[in-house]
């Protein structure tokens, strides 16, 4: 997933065993197969190509897109994880681990039983067609999606789910810092490090520490996966309306939610309110969370406010 793995794990008897971490490896590996734009027979490489026709997928493929949909009306569709042709147009194409791997959607006429398809004027994740029992998805003609951060913060919730199934008491996984943490904590707490977005692999330089008893943590960032297109530089970060990279001034948003995935899902959309509205996105949809703002300012909800204090304090949720 292009994002460097960290796995915690709390064991029964206190001692290191490699069996759980490689079981959650095979899993992860499992999940980018399914899930990964750059991959041409991923499920999601399908789906995009699949032009309107439904399409057998890994049940795995099926809660991703449960996901999406439940992110999607949650965030007021602010995370929109259909903006894959806009993140091309922006010169996203090709995996920053491999270049080789280039992702490519269907272009000009396309054809359904000999008879032209007809895309909808405006389809939404609202037209996703999900047979469970079938185990099918159909994606109308004209719509494409991305797994992008929502899949690593699903994938990091299921990883933990597999490690608490397989007998572990606790676990914390992170992928590329979408976190989820799950059973017994270490000593009372999981503790997450907030990296300052400009500033990072320098402790003296964090935003600050958070205590938690369980759930997920996410950041989006304008400053990580940037580069330059057509004479600018772009990031990653798609506002829905524009079809462009967002202008927000906010560098990055962490935002702490029950799951990975939500996190991942409510700090996109958090960012791209900017500084004026950001706590305001927060608190209406009652989450803690930061945001850093282009200045270098730190915004925090109410019961993370000891984190920018000067007692260094750590805030426990």
């Amino acid at each position: 997933m292009a994002s460097e793995l960290q796995l915690v794990a709390i064991t029964a008897d206190g001692t290191a065993n490699t069996g759980w971490s490689d079981s959650a490896a095979e899993l992860l590996d499992h999940l980018e197969a399914c899930w990964s734009r750059f991959l041409p027979d991923s499920d999601v490489s399908r789906l995009n190509f699949a032009c309107g026709e439904p399409m057998r997928v890994d049940p795995t493929t099926i809660t991703l897109l449960d996901a999406m949909i439940d992110a999607w009306h949650t965030t007021e569709q602010r995370f929109d994880p259909t903006t894959l042709p806009a993140l091309m147009a922006a010169g996203y194409t090709s995996s920053i681990v491999d270049p080789r791997r280039v992702t490519i959607l269907p272009s000009g006429v396309v054809r359904l039983d000999g008879l032209d398809a007809v895309a909808l004027d405006d389809p939404t994740l609202d037209d996703v067609q999900i047979d469970r029992a079938a185990s099918t998805v159909r994606l109308p003609v004209g719509l494409t999606i991305d797994a992008g951060g929502i899949g690593k913060g699903l994938a990091a919730d299921l990883a933990v789910a597999h490690l608490l199934r397989a007998g572990l008491l606790g676990a914390m996984v992170s992928i590329g810092g979408d976190i989820s943490m799950g059973g017994r904590p270490p000593e009372g707490d999981w503790t997450v490090l907030i990296e300052h977005p400009g500033r990072r692999n320098d402790v003296d330089d964090l935003v600050g520490t958070i205590a938690l008893g369980g759930g997920g943590v996410a950041t989006s960032s304008t400053r990580s996966r940037r580069w330059r297109h057509e004479g600018s530089e772009r990031h990653h970060v798609i506002d829905p309306w524009t079809g462009s990279p967002s202008t927000t001034d906010l560098s990055s948003v962490t935002v702490v939610a029950r799951s990975g995935w939500l996190a991942e899902a409510h700090a996109t959309a958090a960012i791209l309110s900017g500084s004026q509205h950001v706590i305001d996105y927060l608190d209406r949809h009652d989450l803690s969370g930061l945001a850093v703002a282009s200045d270098d300012r730190v915004l925090t909800t109410d019961d993370l406010a000891e984190l920018c204090s000067e007692s260094g304090s750590e805030p426990r949720l």
